[in-house]
Order: structure tokens, then sequence, then C-alpha cells
């Protein structure tokens, strides 16, 4: 079996890091994708809330639309929380965005299921 010196590791290192995604390279890559994440995740939660917003009545979609700013309050409220150990540091703006992301993410989850609603089901907003 042949050996290689620390040269030959050096060599497959380099070789290894050209040709791993730009994002991996670098911590401002990586919070660039995060926050465009994060964007496109609101953006998913936009067309969903207006999708859910035009199936109720006037009255239901008035709490819609307030029971949805007290919920960007909340989620705004607790990235803060769950990123303040990382505050200041490089990786918060990536530790941020993907708080926001996830959060959003289940947020679309439920609007969803009013979208989803079939005619008669009581457990539905109308």
């Amino acid at each position: 079996m042949r050996r290689y010196g620390f040269r030959s590791l050096i060599v497959a290192m380099a070789c290894a890091l050209s040709s791993a995604p730009l994002a991996a390279r670098t911590q401002a890559a990586m919070n660039a994708l995060a926050a465009r994440e994060a964007r496109a995740a609101d953006q998913a939660l936009n067309t969903q809330y207006k999708a859910a917003s035009a199936r109720l009545s006037p009255a239901s979609r008035l709490l819609l639309r307030n029971a949805q700013r007290s919920w960007i309050a909340f989620r705004d409220a607790q990235c803060t929380f769950e990123t303040a150990g990382v505050r200041g540091g490089s990786a918060y703006p990536m530790v941020e965005a993907s708080c926001l992301k996830e959060l959003t993410q289940q947020r679309i989850r439920q609007l969803s299921k009013i979208t989803a609603c079939e005619e008669g089901d009581l457990a539905c907003p109308r």
C-alpha cells in the first residue's frame, strides 16, 4: 500500500474544497443563502395567507388578519429569543433567517388547513 505524505493530503483537501459548493465556503455565503430561503418562505406565506383569506367571510377575514399580525409579532419575538446566544456573531444572520424560515413554514401549514377546508366542516372558520 502506498503512503501519502502531508503534501498529498493538502493537495487532496484543496481539490475537495475547490469542488465544494460556494455556499459551503464562507459564512457570508451561508448567511445570504439562508436569507434567500427565508424570503422565499415569506413569499409562500403571503400566497397562502391570501388563499386562506379569500375563503373567509368578511368577519372571519378580519379575525385572520388580526391573528396574522399577532403571529408575525410572535415569530419575530421567538426568533429574537432563539438567536440570543449568537447575537453579534458572524453566524447570527444565518441562524435568524433559519428560525424565521422554520416558523414561517409552520404557519404556512396552519393556513393551508383553512384553504383545504371542505364545505360543512364545523372545525373550519367561515
